[in-house]
């Protein structure tokens, strides 16, 4: 009995070990600005559930005189499993209210190879090779990748109607001026319509503590305003 309950614990633990890399759970908050004039705030947390699922959730508010101009909201959630060194995607929502408003919802069958993603009314279904991540999501991958000493970056990803692909260039290593005070960061830019700049932090197992977007000609930057769990 004895040694049928040690190799039954045994069993359990090898189901919940957490995949390589995998950080702990954490809440970010961000302030998001264009120049020196507040936008509004954005916040990140990463969950894990008793069932070993793991969720990843993006919201994004805009605030002061943007908040009088155009009152958004954006509210991204992910929920994952681990496989291997990888979390996986099985859902993925997306909502935005205010003026432009949209939603996103999307489903996974990975052994059926595809996603299907419903865009407000229309529905669209793809397939997708086994290690497709979704626009979320990849966050959380990417903070693991970098933990595991990756640094060239190629995912795809589930976009709302088709496959895509996000390549990620290592720009090199740059010491930051942060909230928490100077921090050693490795920068990642990411190229196609837009593009996204990110300065991970390697004390906070490579959360961006800064990110900026350019886009149409306009510049916009979160900065890391506080972080828990981290």
């Amino acid at each position: 009995m004895r040694v049928c309950l040690i190799a039954l614990l045994f069993a359990l633990t090898a189901v919940n070990a957490p995949a390589a890399g995998l950080p702990p759970p954490f809440k970010a908050v961000y302030v998001v600005k264009k120049g020196p004039f507040e936008l509004g705030h954005s916040t990140r947390q990463l969950q894990y559930g008793t069932d070993g699922a793991v969720e990843f959730r993006s919201d994004s508010d805009t605030s002061g005189l943007a908040d009088m101009l155009f009152s958004e909201h954006i509210r991204e959630t992910t929920r994952l499993q681990q496989h291997d060194d990888r979390v996986l995607p099985d859902e993925y929502h997306y909502r935005r209210d205010g003026k432009h408003k949209r939603e996103i919802s999307q489903r996974f069958d990975r052994n059926l190879g595809k996603v299907t993603s419903q865009v407000d009314e229309q529905v669209y279904a793809f397939p997708i090779p086994p290690d497709t991540l979704d626009q979320n999501g990849y966050q959380v991958n990417l903070m693991m990748d970098l933990t595991n000493g990756t640094r060239e970056f190629n995912y795809s990803i589930a976009g709302s109607k088709r496959l895509r692909s996000y390549e990620i260039e290592n720009l090199g290593d740059q010491r930051l001026k942060t909230v928490l005070g100077p921090l050693n960061t490795v920068v990642l830019q990411r190229r196609d319509e837009q593009t996204t700049t990110m300065w991970c932090a390697y004390d906070l197992h490579f959360l961006p503590v800064k990110i900026q977007h350019e886009e149409d000609g306009n510049t916009f930057t979160a900065y890391l305003e506080s972080v828990e769990g981290l």
